[in-house]
């Protein structure tokens, strides 16, 4: 099926579930409705990835081996947006000076803000990787949105990187005309460990600034000793058994080295502001969107998290995609469920009043 045609596919045939607070969306594979099958596209994606690099000693990674990883993330992907200005800044922030890029399109009012975190374990990935997705993002919901390249572990290890994203959000706010946006419609999001900085900045803000997050599949989870009870009995796979596998290995297989280079100490492993799940509390949180694939690493703790939000009288939004792995937003133009994403992401942003 060609990408349109899937694109298409996506937009109509969106099944959604309410339970309370808590909405799901469930967007099919494009070619099947039968169960237990990965997405073409990102089988062949995992299927082509050259095999995972071995550390020497897991347990204390070397800057090479880390530089090893930081090369091995990113994809190719493809500019879909039209009219979309780009524009760079370097933010001064108590955690330091944050070089930022701008995407706007010529709007004759104040826009809403979305500031937008990329992902790469803390340590990896890049303003550089997501910026066709910030584009059509910008595009699509008529935001400006500032994508925030923050400092990278194990140079910049927790809580400073949250420190610089949080500061990038005041920033904003008190440049509100500069920027031409409304400061009373600011937005955060972010893929991976960019949505477990975009939650630690709702954690962070006390003036309620945020109106909205837009996670993509984040790492809520960070302490390995919290047992929130994943198995591999929630991953039905049916069809094309090794695709499936590699792309819930993909992340599985990688994950303990956040632990080892990007706390300060372990004590911050307890701070719930590096693992969102131990907050005590998400009644202030703002309306969350959340998307995740049926064969990421992720998806359990995050569809149990969306469920705990729901309980806590937020309005959550689960968009989940079947057949997916992590990290789809970033391939634009490659998989028809990185612009069905925007596009989802974009309705929340309208919606705000």
């Amino acid at each position: 099926m060609d990408y349109q045609n899937c694109l298409k596919v996506l937009r109509e045939k969106t099944t959604i579930q309410t339970k309370g607070n808590l909405k799901t969306l469930i967007k099919p594979v494009p070619e099947t409705d039968r169960p237990g099958v990965p997405d073409p596209r990102a089988a062949h994606w995992f299927r082509s990835l050259p095999k995972a690099y071995q550390m020497k000693d897991p347990f204390h990674p070397t800057n090479e081996d880390i530089q090893i990883l930081r090369d091995a993330m990113g994809c190719q992907n493809t500019d879909l947006s039209h009219g979309v200005k780009t524009n760079s800044s370097l933010i001064s922030t108590e955690a330091g000076d944050v070089p930022v890029f701008i995407y706007s399109l010529q709007a004759h009012q104040p826009a809403p803000l979305i500031c937008y975190i990329h992902g790469g374990g803390f340590f990896g990935g890049s303003t550089s990787v997501v910026e066709n997705a910030c584009k059509l993002l910008a595009e699509r919901s008529g935001a400006v949105v500032i994508s925030i390249d923050y400092g990278l572990a194990p140079d910049f290890r927790f809580p400073i990187n949250l420190f610089q994203c949080w500061g990038v959000v005041c920033w904003a706010r008190d440049h509100a005309q500069e920027l031409g946006i409304d400061n009373k419609k600011i937005i955060i999001s972010g893929d991976s460990a960019g949505g477990n900085l975009s939650l630690g900045c709702c954690l962070l803000d006390q003036e309620h600034l945020i109106k909205a997050q837009l996670l993509l599949y984040p790492a809520i989870v960070v302490n390995p000793d919290i047992d929130y009870g994943w198995t591999w009995d929630a991953y039905e796979m049916k069809e094309d058994q090794d695709a499936a596998l590699l792309m819930v290995h993909d992340l599985m297989d990688s994950i303990g080295t956040v632990p080892r280079i990007y706390p300060q100490t372990k004590a911050d492993l307890f701070n719930q502001l590096l693992s969102p799940w131990q907050a005590a509390d998400y009644a202030h949180f703002p309306t969350t969107f959340l998307a995740v694939g049926e064969y990421d690493y992720l998806k359990q703790e995050a569809q149990i998290f969306c469920e705990k939000l729901g309980q806590s009288g937020v309005s959550t939004h689960l968009c989940y995609y079947k057949g997916m792995g992590h990290a789809f937003f970033e391939h634009t133009g490659e998989f028809p469920q990185a612009e069905d994403c925007a596009d989802e992401m974009a309705k929340i942003v309208r919606s705000l009043s």
